[in-house]
């Protein structure tokens, strides 16, 4: 496996500059795929005090990179800068098969660390070099040293969008050779379980459930009565899994360990299976002993923001917490028509289903299970128009680091080329 090298001007990884979570994103999926990246910093980086990736007994972290004042201008000692970043790059490199860099072509005050780079690339042909760019770059010309931002660097050019790559090519001097630069949105990824400091019990739960990967994702909390009708939930998932949608269902089953509820869980878990749904139907009772008895209200609260979709097919309730923190946190959610209650309360801020109720019995035709079928096309119609919604689909299952995996691992392979 290849050493891939990220080659930063950080002092330190707790602020909330950019960069450093850009960096942190690529580190991370490195990590995840079996990789032992290299990070470079400045030297004297200041390890974070709280928990954090960036420790040097969790990463490779090489405080090599000189302390400079970084100016706009040319400094009166340019060349002794230019040469102890060189330096400082030969001594941290020499193990590295690939270095990624951050905007250390595009920034004026990087002028230092752009022409190191430029002289340490030049005695090793073999290293691969991917030059992230994270502001779209303005053609220009300059006279030495400041020339460096306007010609071709070594290996490839890196940037989140195709919409700018003729002016990148245009500033770099790319004509003829604009393969050298490439759009990409990898670096850009978001972990949703990341960016909140969400309870570990909840990505326990979330890694489990493979929840991230889903594209109708449900969650219901209840105690598992009958009344509570989850198997509704799960015909109704059944078409839309037959409609070409992955759905996933978490119910958060709060004190059901008795003998009565054991044995509903078993039949829900029959049912699941007889309908196709296996792997897709949870239970937190049985998926960590943490959840015997319930879950912390807000592990549900953060298990319905991994959501899109909440369904409350209860046969009778007063009002229900549960609609109402669904709501707070973005789903679409579908109420049951038979219960007046729910008009009342929630109005046309839902879309509704005959799930029956205490007051009236339904029976469905030609069977339960082909009526959820057309159900869920409506319910599929429903979300599609929903932007919001979609969106929210969209980043946490296909804008995810596990999800870009597929777009940054074949830059590691790329062949490395000079200027």
């Amino acid at each position: 496996m290849k050493k891939v090298a990220i080659f930063t001007t950080f002092f330190e990884a707790e602020s909330g500059y950019s960069l450093i979570g850009v960096a942190e994103t690529q580190i991370r999926m490195l990590l995840d795929n079996g990789y032992d990246p290299v990070v470079l910093v400045q030297e004297g980086f200041v390890e974070p005090a709280a928990p954090s990736i960036w420790r040097s007994e969790l990463l490779d972290i090489r405080p090599v990179i000189p302390f400079m004042h970084l100016t706009d201008g040319v400094d009166k000692n340019f060349e002794g800068r230019r040469a102890s970043v060189r330096k400082a790059l030969a001594g941290a490199l020499a193990d590295v098969d690939v270095c990624i860099t951050h905007d250390i072509i595009l920034q004026q005050s990087y002028k230092e660390h752009n022409w190191a780079m430029r002289d340490y690339a030049a005695t090793r042909p073999d290293l691969l070099w991917l030059h992230w760019i994270h502001s779209c770059p303005t053609p220009g010309t300059a006279e030495f040293p400041d020339i460096c931002r306007y010609v071709p660097p070594p290996g490839y050019i890196i940037y989140p969008n195709a919409s700018d790559l003729p002016r990148v090519c245009q500033t770099y001097g790319l004509q003829g050779v604009e393969w050298k630069a490439l759009a990409n949105r990898s670096a850009h990824s978001i972990d949703p379980l990341q960016v909140w400091p969400y309870d570990e019990l909840t990505k326990d739960i979330v890694q489990k459930a493979d929840f991230l990967t889903g594209d109708v994702n449900m969650v219901y909390p209840v105690r598992l009565d009958r009344g509570k009708q989850p198997e509704k939930i799960l015909y109704l998932m059944a078409g839309i899994q037959k409609a070409g949608y992955d759905p996933r269902l978490i119910i958060i089953d709060w004190q059901s360990m008795g003998e009565r509820f054991q044995e509903y869980i078993n039949e829900l878990g029959k049912l699941a299976h007889d309908l196709g749904l296996l792997g897709k139907v949870h239970f937190t009772s049985r998926m960590d002993d943490r959840c015997s008895q319930g879950v912390p209200r807000r592990v549900v609260v953060e298990l319905m923001d991994l959501s899109c979709l909440y369904v409350h097919p209860s046969r009778i309730e007063t009002y229900s917490l549960t609609v109402h923190e669904a709501m707070l946190r973005g789903n679409l959610c579908v109420l049951n028509h038979d219960l007046g209650v729910m008009h009342e309360l929630w109005d046309g801020f839902a879309i509704y289903m005959d799930f029956g109720s205490d007051r009236l019995a339904r029976t469905y035709q030609p069977s339960e299970r082909v009526f959820w079928e057309g159900e869920a096309l409506r319910l599929i119609a429903e979300l599609k128009q929903n932007r919001a919604v979609m969106a929210k689909i969209k980043a946490r299952r296909d804008w995810s680091p596990k999800a870009m995996w597929k777009e940054f691992a074949p830059l590691l392979g790329k062949t490395p080329v000079g200027v």
